[in-house]
Parts: C-alpha cells; sequence; structure tokens
C-alpha cells in the first residue's frame, strides 16, 4: 500500500530532529502515530512526501536503541529534514 503524508504533528514545535515527529496525517485526513508509520513501514507498506519543490519523497523507519521509533526522509540530501517543513495540525 501507498500512503501519503500531508501534516506531521512534533513534540516539540520549534524542533530540527524528526524524532519529535509524534504523529502524521495522511491524504484523506486519517492521523497515525511515528510508531504506527514505522511498523507499517517494516511490514512493506510504502510512505511519502511531497516537499517544497514538488518532488515526491520516500520515508524510512528508524530504531533507535531504547526508544521509540521514528521516521525519516530515506536518501536525504538537506539538513534538517524536508519533513519538518511539512504543514504543522
Amino acid at each position: 500500500m501507498n500512503y501519503h503524508i500531508t501534516h506531521i504533528r512534533l513534540s516539540d514545535h520549534f524542533s530540527s530532529s524528526p524524532s519529535k515527529i509524534t504523529h502524521v496525517k495522511l491524504e484523506g485526513g486519517t492521523i497515525e502515530t511515528t510508531a504506527e508509520v514505522a511498523y507499517f513501514i517494516d511490514i512493506g507498506c510504502h510512505y511519502s512526501y511531497t516537499n517544497k519543490a514538488g518532488q515526491k519523497l520516500s520515508v524510512g523507519s528508524v530504531h533507535p536503541m531504547n526508544r521509540s521509533p521514528y521516521i525519516h526522509t530515506r536518501k536525504r540530501v538537506t539538513s534538517p529534514d524536508e519533513l519538518l517543513f511539512l504543514p504543522l495540525f
């Protein structure tokens, strides 16, 4: 399945790390936690978003030791992660 992320929710509104994303809103309005998104990515679902330049970028999961999983942009070329530039909800 393919899912398109349109908005993010942060635990810290001034964050520069994708690990602070707590929820995402998908096209169609469904809201998922980042832990759910990481799980679905791990079982083969594909998540993406569109950056300010109109490029469709893929999202991957990160599983740090002793912390909750989070999501980030795969093959990222910018810093900070462009996922953080999506509108907040």
